[in-house]
């Protein structure tokens, strides 16, 4: 009885394989019937009308920039940029998860061979140097996604997607992600223009208050230089010194309001600053 009823299932399932592949063979054929209807269509509509456009190139930019302003165009750009920001995201993952095991590691190890507390140190600072190498390249290779995923969204022309509200969020993501990561790296100069473009995007980005914090340290970073380097003029290290106090001063502001006692303080800390650079030019 098990066997005739074996026998019975497997006969009905072959049957439904033979149909389905029966069917499945006619659609595909079918396809293939109005793809290739369709291309001799336009084949036979290209040699009508006298025109073989297979390997045309246009020599007028402006008609290849049009193609540009599709949002098919603008979509395909969109997704390689995210591509790229998933990437740089997933280099910094596997490093941070590299460096908890490696600690995890050099925390249990029994290190028997040290007799000297000198040993240790030593030891220590080659373990630091090393996972500090790991964040350094892992770091860096990140910058370089996150830089492409930048390039490919100022590639985007489609007015509809850039006035998207998603859209302009993932921007302010990836821009947030690309200042951190090449702040860590001591690469504070361009985060400047990346900064300044973050919080004019939308009025949750200019009321960031690490957006001013991070604009206010680079500021910094760039009177310091300036005044380090003896060409530079009086105008551009004071450029910057005004910027930086600008930052400073909207970032606590943001954080404690104008009335507090940390904004009142830095106010005059700012003060101060801004009459040495008046003093500076007098003299001069």
């Amino acid at each position: 009885m098990k066997l005739r009823s074996l026998s019975k299932k497997s006969t009905v399932l072959f049957g439904i394989f033979i149909i389905c592949t029966f069917f499945t063979i006619n659609v595909l054929a079918q396809q293939n019937q109005n793809d290739q209807a369709a291309t001799e269509s336009t084949q036979a509509d290209e040699i009508a009308e006298g025109w073989r456009i297979s390997d045309y190139k246009p020599y007028i930019s402006a008609l290849e920039d049009l193609q540009k302003l599709s949002k098919e165009y603008s979509d395909f750009l969109l997704k390689r940029a995210i591509d790229e920001y998933s990437k740089g995201l997933d280099t910094l993952d596997d490093m941070q998860t590299e460096i908890e095991r490696l600690r995890n590691e050099y925390q249990n190890k029994k290190y028997l061979n040290e007799q000297w507390y000198w040993q240790e140190i030593d030891r220590k600072n080659a373990q630091e140097r090393y996972l500090q190498r790991i964040k350094t390249e892992a770091k860096t290779k990140s910058v370089t996604h996150f830089t492409r995923s930048i390039n490919l969204m100022d590639q985007i022309k489609s007015h509809e997607l850039k006035s998207n509200t998603d859209f302009i969020d993932f921007k302010s993501k990836v821009f947030r992600t690309y200042v951190s990561t090449q702040y860590d790296l001591g690469n504070m100069k361009p985060c400047l223009p990346i900064l300044e473009r973050y919080v004019t995007l939308n009025d949750e980005n200019r009321k960031d208050i690490w957006a001013h914090k991070y604009l206010a340290s680079c500021y910094a970073f760039m009177e310091k230089v300036l005044g380090k380097y003896s060409k530079s003029s009086e105008d551009e290290i004071y450029f910057y010194r005004n910027k930086k106090n600008t930052s400073m001063l909207t970032a606590i502001e943001l954080k404690y309001g104008t009335e507090s006692a940390e904004y009142k303080e830095l106010q005059r800390i700012v003060q101060l600053d801004e009459k040495k650079s008046e003093v500076i030019n007098i003299n001069k």
